[in-house]
């Protein structure tokens, strides 16, 4: 017989912890697994361990009392140990990329200090420098607290610019907000301007009020933001979890058949050896069917991917999202604030002074007669196009935009809902007249003579998509005399800017194959000149839309694309509260950093850097994302569905050779060590390059190589024709874009 030897007792001792120790978490959920009816992978870890190590403690109990029984019997301790010891480095690597990617959430944490100073005894009229502070904790700050912040620490809590002092020009400070935002250079700050927790102040001393704490800050919002998505399960994932329910009762039916088939037909003469040959077999089919790199593929991605996009500025609301934004056939973009900056801009003025007017106009005003009578009735006024024309002024003027200080009053002001302003203008020298501002039979009222030249001005005006406001005098000395006529005497077009990257981002998401629409509550003349101007098909563009109206377009849209021939997915990009019912109802609704809370909420995507080429961004991100699960799930199972054979012992006549219990513990092991590598190569994703006229220039290794060869090759130049520009990029479908609206370079005819 073959007595016990040192090595069997060393592998007792040392597989017992490793079996009861290390395995205790997978006994402790297959159990609660069980209690609740439903078989899932830690039942399968459980079973394969727990076969191979109490079939070893058997061998081992019949060798010590019986060292003559069942001599070729031997104890295989190390097939559980290494399996257990397999599986929770998956976990492992699993837990390291969570970890990775929490890192960034640390990183947020980290950039709100522990203490902060605040003011005890804040008077506008005191200077800064002579304010008394003492120190608090940053978790004790409440809102109204005035707060000291010293130049280059961190801004504890949200809060206003009240004062500052230290360098810098124009009372103007600097803030770091690269945080937040991914953009290098520090944003200016003046007096009443927002200031974000977690930013860093940089050369002036601040004196700031508190708007919010804790957790109503921007910082710990977009935390919470981030562990949300992270603990998001997309439906994929949902879907792997219902298919190891279903594998795990199979893995057993085909283990059982594994056990009885080669206890019927095994060619061994002993029956011990019979039992052991089938058991073994068994244990290895159990073992090498367990499909746990399943549970891996998706949530590693998932987890690294979010992170990355929060590395370029995206904050992705989970896989759900992800799954959703990979297969986004059509995107929809507000006009206002979205496709434009959302803020009104005076930019052309078209003016006719009459000789009377011109005299006794304050000196600094003589250049910009209309400007001044404008800035006067508009002074008073919050509407953003009141703000426009003042700021206007004031960049020429400074805060005297009216002329206090040469002697100009003005008097009887008055807002006319829907149509404008009105004032009474008065100077030494120059009169009493009142002036009005807005609509043309307002401003107008009484003027009989038509200009030609006026009329095509108003067209083109209007065609660029500019608001048209008139400027009118009256010779009036008296708001009550109505009867008398109003003067023209000048035309402003007042214009929303484009955002530098909005033509771009268009024009690169329809050379990606989708279609690009504009939803907006504008005038039909402005919304066709602004997507014009962007590379929008006036087919879609959809203009005077309420936000229930936006809500309903949506959904017809979302029938349109499922009923195509290659069904698709709606993205909303957005930055109001009159978007967010389009971004909720939007299979993705993706807000702009900038916008409202309301928004940033109904969205699943959030894009912090306030570009519109983080769109494509983020829907190429998701496309990375989502055929990396389904490579991963093509690792998980491909190990599975492989070695099933041979741990079965199919081959074994042929090959005299049979996959043990360690092996193929060795072999689940390594498919969820692939797994989890696969998912974390995405670390590696490096976001498109978008030029001025769409084109994508891809930054990840393969397509750097594929273009230097191409350059070398002299492959991939871009040829000018008669109009048009074709773009011979590298394994991209040639796109024409008009030669016009083109602003780069030409040299010799090609853009090289």
């Amino acid at each position: 017989g073959m007595e016990l030897g040192w090595e069997d007792w060393t592998c007792l001792y040392l597989s017992t912890p490793v079996q009861f120790g290390v395995g205790r978490r997978f006994y402790i959920s297959a159990w609660r697994g069980l209690v609740h009816g439903s078989i899932g992978m830690d039942f399968l870890v459980m079973l394969g361990t727990s076969c191979a190590y109490f079939y070893s403690c058997i061998i081992f109990a019949v060798k010590l009392f019986c060292p003559s029984c069942y001599p070729t019997l031997k104890a295989t301790f190390e097939t559980s140990a290494m399996l257990l010891t397999f599986v929770t480095l998956g976990k492992t690597l699993e837990a390291y990329a969570k970890g990775q990617t929490a890192n960034s959430i640390k990183k947020l944490i980290e950039l709100q200090p522990h203490s902060t100073l605040r003011v005890t005894n804040y008077n506008k009229e005191l200077s800064v420098r002579v304010l008394e502070t003492e120190n608090v904790e940053t978790k004790d700050v409440c809102v109204g607290d005035i707060l000291m912040v010293m130049p280059g620490s961190n801004i504890p809590t949200d809060g206003v610019l009240m004062a500052r002092d230290g360098e810098g020009k124009d009372g103007v400070s600097y803030i770091d907000e690269s945080a937040f935002s991914g953009e290098p250079l520090p944003v200016s700050k003046r007096v009443g301007d927002k200031l974000l927790g977690g930013s860093v102040n940089q050369l002036s001393l601040l004196i700031m009020k508190v708007t919010h704490t804790g957790a109503s800050t921007a910082l710990s919002k977009i935390i919470s933001l981030i562990e949300e998505a992270q603990a998001n399960k997309a439906p994929i994932q949902a879907y792997a979890d219902t298919l190891a329910g279903v594998f795990a009762p199979f893995v057993i039916t085909m283990s059982f058949i594994t056990f009885v088939f080669w206890i019927i037909t095994g060619n061994d003469t002993d029956m011990e050896d019979k039992v052991f040959t089938a058991l073994m077999s068994a244990i290895s089919v159990v073992v090498v069917a367990c499909p746990c790199a399943m549970g891996l593929a998706t949530p590693t991605a998932v987890m690294v991917g979010t992170g990355v996009g929060a590395n370029y500025g995206l904050l992705i609301k989970g896989g759900a999202v992800l799954e959703e934004a990979h297969a986004v056939s059509a995107v929809v973009f507000d006009k206002t604030g979205t496709l434009t900056q959302g803020k009104a801009v005076l930019n052309t003025e078209d003016q006719s002074i009459p000789d009377e007017l011109k005299v006794g106009v304050p000196d600094s005003k003589k250049g910009h007669i209309a400007l001044w009578l404008a800035a006067c009735a508009e002074g008073g006024s919050e509407h953003p196009i009141a703000r426009a024309v003042v700021d206007k002024a004031r960049g020429l003027w400074g805060n005297d935009v009216i002329g206090f200080a040469d002697g100009v009053t003005t008097d009887n002001w008055r807002v006319v809902p829907g149509n404008g302003v009105e004032c009474l203008v008065k100077r030494e020298g120059w009169g009493e007249r009142v002036v009005r501002v807005g609509k043309k039979e307002f401003a107008c009222e009484g003027w009989l003579d038509v200009d030609e030249g006026a009329e095509v001005m108003l067209k083109e005006t209007r065609e660029r998509g500019h608001i048209a406001i008139h400027i009118g005098v009256s010779e009036s000395t008296t708001l009550q005399q109505f009867s008398n006529q109003f003067r023209p005497i000048a035309l402003f077009g007042i214009e929303d800017p484009l955002k530098s990257s909005a033509r771009s981002a268009c024009l690169a998401l329809r050379d990606r194959g989708m279609e690009v629409y504009m939803c907006t509550g504008d005038h039909q003349v402005t919304a066709h000149a602004v997507a014009k101007q962007v590379g929008i098909p006036p087919a879609h563009v959809k203009s005077g839309m309420t936000p229930e109206g936006k809500a309903d377009f949506i959904t017809q849209l979302i029938e349109e694309q499922k009923n195509k021939r290659k069904p698709g997915k709606v993205a909303v990009v957005g930055d109001g509260i009159n978007d967010s019912v389009a971004l909720a109802r939007a299979d993705v609704g993706i807000a702009i950093g900038a916008g409202t809370e309301v928004a940033m909420e109904a969205a699943g995507i959030i894009l912090v850097k306030n570009c519109l080429h983080d769109v494509f961004i983020a829907l190429d991100l998701s496309r990375v994302v989502f055929s990396r699960i389904k490579m991963n799930f093509v690792w998980a199972m491909g190990y599975n569905l492989c070695a099933l054979p041979f741990a079965a012992g199919v081959f074994s006549s042929w090959l005299s050779w049979r996959l043990s219990p360690a092996f193929a513990g060795l072999m689940m092991a390594f498919s969820s060590v692939s797994v989890v590598t696969s998912s974390l190569l995405l670390r590696m994703y490096k976001k498109p390059v978008i030029s001025i006229d769409g084109t994508v220039q891809r930054m990840d290794i393969c397509s750097r190589t594929r273009r230097a060869i191409c350059d070398l090759c002299g492959l991939g130049r871009t040829k000018v024709g008669d109009g048009k520009i074709e773009q011979v990029v590298y394994g991209r479908d040639s796109a024409e874009f008009d030669k016009d609206n083109f602003t780069n370079s030409f040299n010799n005819n090609e853009i090289v």
